[in-house]
């Protein structure tokens, strides 16, 4: 039976075909446009990753987010492409991963449903695979930095002139005493070693990763560079291990950094079906997924903002009333991210309903800067009545550079906000597909 495809941009509605055929499909709304307050009470429904599964509401629009999610199982599929145009995702991920303050928790942009029935999608719409294989990869790099953990393991040997634990009798038999070997005993003991389960699973995964990579991106250098790092570090680690042995693999919590990377290792073995033939195929199925925009355009302004401040930014500082994206204390600033293109266009003439998000967002940022719990970690006076804050908005724009060159360049004159005192606006320009450039 084949399925049918319903195919939309990030935050925007559906066609009226498809709302039709939405209203008579029996959908629960975890994550409803329409009732935010509900949402924000319920804090169980945000971590649930099926609210989190693209955002779809009752009127048939879409979140922030990108991916695939059915709507009705094996007939009826969601499909949300990003909304600027050649968007490379993944190099924003890659900047992510590369910066150790953006790095954290980066698990929460995006989710995998292994359980759900693939998607059948267009070869060309997503890249999924490379993600979960760079994800990998930096996992792999944290473990090697801190080093290869070790684990007591069962080795079978045939010993010269002495017996260690078991005696295993038949092997002793049939290796020795048949071929008149009477100084030579095969035993079985525990060796504490690197090479243990753990290790075995995640050097099998690198082999695999390895054939792809050479195959889809053999002229990244950046990626190849990776694999070597960490491939040099599994080079005299076994890659025989047992596939009905990786369900059972229980990690230790000194070892916490395992815990992440053995779930990856498992979805990317999974997702080539444990045979390194299956990384040569062209795929055109992929298990439901999601991508929030927003957390992933928020984590790469931090990247941008870090490489220029360092500690001078503080992510995520919690108020009475909400949290701000960045703060510098030092310059006394609240800067905001906003995954939003209209923030391009002149304000005077714009749509109303566009200057009404644009007055929603200065009066959420007017807010953080009266919030009394920010103020006090800005070390300000909240008896100064005069004081008034600076607010800087970053938003994606086409036409300017993908740098922040220096950090005074986001209160420049030609950034204010004319319509409001102390308001700034400063573009980044998100990485854009090149097309054939890393692929053979």
């Amino acid at each position: 039976m084949k399925c049918e495809l319903f195919k939309t941009q990030e935050h925007r509605c559906l066609n009226e075909e498809q709302r039709d055929c939405l209203s008579k499909l029996d959908l629960k709304y975890p994550n409803n446009a329409d009732n935010t307050d509900n949402y924000k009470k319920n804090k169980k429904v945000k971590k649930d990753k099926e609210a989190k599964y693209l955002g779809l509401s009752l009127s048939g629009q879409v979140g922030y987010f990108i991916g695939a999610k059915w709507l009705k199982e094996n007939e009826i599929a969601l499909i949300v492409d990003p909304k600027v145009k050649d968007l490379d995702y993944l190099k924003m991920f890659m900047e992510c991963f590369n910066n150790p303050v953006t790095s954290k928790d980066i698990l929460d942009i995006y989710g995998i449903d292994f359980t759900k029935p693939e998607i059948p999608i267009p070869s060309n719409s997503f890249e999924l695979t490379p993600l979960i294989i760079i994800h990998f990869l930096y996992l792999v790099k944290k473990i090697v930095k801190k080093g290869l953990k070790c684990d007591y393991i069962w080795v079978e040997n045939n010993l010269n002139s002495k017996i260690k634990g078991k005696i295993l009798i038949n092997q002793t038999i049939k290796q020795n005493v048949i071929k008149s070997r009477p100084d030579r005993t095969y035993c079985k003991y525990q060796e504490y070693s690197q090479n243990c389960l753990e290790n075995k699973l995640i050097k099998k995964t690198l082999n695999f990763v390895f054939t792809y990579l050479k195959t889809h991106y053999r002229n990244n250098k950046e990626l190849l560079n990776l694999f070597y790092y960490n491939y040099t570090a599994f080079s005299n680690i076994s890659d025989n291990v047992d596939v009905n042995k990786i369900k059972s693999i229980r990690t230790n919590i000194l070892f916490k950094e395992y815990n992440e990377t053995l779930k990856i290792a498992k979805i990317i073995l999974r997702r080539f079906a444990f045979s390194i033939k299956n990384t040569e195929k062209k795929e055109e199925k992929y298990p439901p997924f999601y991508i929030d925009m927003t957390l992933l355009f928020e984590r790469y302004v931090y990247s941008k903002l870090f490489k220029v401040c360092r500690n001078n930014i503080k992510f995520q500082v919690h108020g009475e009333y909400g949290s701000v994206d960045f703060l510098n204390v030092d310059d006394k600033t609240i800067i905001d991210t906003k995954y939003k293109t209209y923030y391009n266009e002149n304000f005077t003439g714009q749509k109303q309903w566009k200057r009404d998000k644009i007055a929603k967002d200065i009066r959420q940022l007017s807010g953080y800067s009266r919030d009394r719990e920010i103020l006090k970690k800005m070390n300000i006076d909240i008896t100064d009545a005069d004081f008034c804050l600076d607010c800087v908005i970053i938003y994606p724009n086409k036409k300017a550079e993908t740098e922040i060159a220096k950090y005074e360049h986001l209160k420049q004159k030609n950034n204010k906000i004319q319509q409001f005192n102390k308001f700034f606006k400063y573009g980044i320009r998100l990485p854009e597909k090149q097309r054939n450039a890393d692929k053979v």
